[in-house]
């Protein structure tokens, strides 16, 4: 996290709103884990952090979203999902599932709306494809990781839940890949990061 926001605040006066919203999301994400920790260390759990987080979490990719997709721009319907999910968060968390108790609900209702955001966003790239050089365009890459990350989360939040009943000894190999992805993940936006002056040049 440190490493990759080290890279981001180099060219943060080069950013674009979108770009932002990503160092953003990525300094929350730090005081949040960092937090988690603490909260490990003194109580033991800290499950109600991460589900509290996961609500500030999909606001913040909405926001995202809500100024990349120009459809979504134009009617802000990005502010409009993150409320939608904010609520539905709050209810999981008081009526369904303890706040102390992962919650399942909201990150598979995280993961199905940030995939088909990007999915959409894509759509909407390639409509603009004539006048876009789309592999050399930074938001493209934002989304792929994304895309990537959350796919592969969706299905391993899935397969904890098979596993554990039925086949625990398989656990391990999840978490690893698990923190696989989020080396990918993080690294790749270091990347394009570290890269954004050329990505802009060669952009034009």
């Amino acid at each position: 996290f440190l490493a990759v926001l080290g890279i981001e605040l180099y060219n943060f006066r080069k950013f674009d709103k979108g770009s932002k919203i990503i160092w953003f999301l990525l300094l929350t994400e730090t005081l949040n884990e960092s937090l988690a920790q603490y909260m490990a260390a003194k109580y033991h759990n800290n499950i109600a952090v991460y589900n509290i987080y996961s609500l500030i979490e999909f606001s913040i990719v909405c926001w995202y979203f809500n100024n990349v997709i120009d459809y979504f721009l134009k009617y802000n319907i990005g502010f409009y999902i993150g409320l939608i999910g904010v609520i539905f968060g709050i209810i999981d968390m008081t009526l369904l599932q303890p706040i102390d108790v992962l919650n399942s609900f909201f990150l598979f209702f995280e993961g199905f709306w940030i995939i088909g955001m990007c999915l959409f966003a894509f759509f909407r790239l390639l409509l603009k494809h004539e006048e876009l050089r789309i592999f050399r365009y930074h938001h493209f890459w934002f989304i792929s990781i994304f895309l990537f990350f959350w796919c592969i989360t969706y299905l391993s939040w899935g397969l904890y839940n098979i596993l554990g009943t039925n086949f625990s000894q398989y656990i391990p190999f999840i978490t690893i890949l698990i923190w696989i992805v989020n080396i990918i993940t993080y690294g790749g936006i270091g990347s394009i990061f570290l890269l954004y002056p050329k990505l802009q040049e060669r952009g034009k």
